[in-house]
């Protein structure tokens, strides 16, 4: 079992995280298998930056996390592989139970504002919003 995730210092999934790369979103969280559900339940927390996402006979999930120090923040460890288990349909992570997950990608221009070849100071990164998408039949 892995310990709870700090939502102050770990990812949520939901929220974008601050560096790139792979990440496996759990959501639709509770706290026990048989739970009555009132709503969607509770989003988890978004894992990585990952190298890989495996899973095995539907029972079994193994990651492999890019980095010592973000594997540290999910499982206090520096073991950058990580096993996750399956309980029926539910996902297993901190002692709570997802019954949905994805794994997506955030790039780095997602993270990081372009460089400014005019400005004397970069404009800090905390400020970025992120763009309202364009329906396809708008744009004529």
């Amino acid at each position: 079992m892995h310990p709870a995730t700090d939502p102050s210092t770990t990812p949520v999934y939901g929220v974008r995280p601050s560096k790139p790369g792979l990440y496996l979103g759990l959501f639709h969280g509770r706290d026990t298998p048989n739970q009555t559900m009132h709503g969607w339940g509770f989003d988890g927390p978004a894992i990585g930056p990952l190298r890989y996402f495996h899973t095995t006979y539907a029972c079994s999930v193994h990651v492999e996390f890019v980095s010592p120090a973000d594997v540290q923040l999910f499982t206090g460890t520096h073991d950058t592989l990580m096993d996750l288990t399956i309980n029926g349909d539910l996902l297993c992570f901190g002692g709570k139970l997802y019954g949905d997950w994805t794994v997506y990608m955030v790039t780095p221009e997602e993270c990081f504002r372009s460089p400014d070849t005019f400005r004397q100071n970069t404009r800090p990164n905390d400020l970025r919003r992120q763009a309202k998408p364009i329906p396809w039949d708008e744009d004529s």
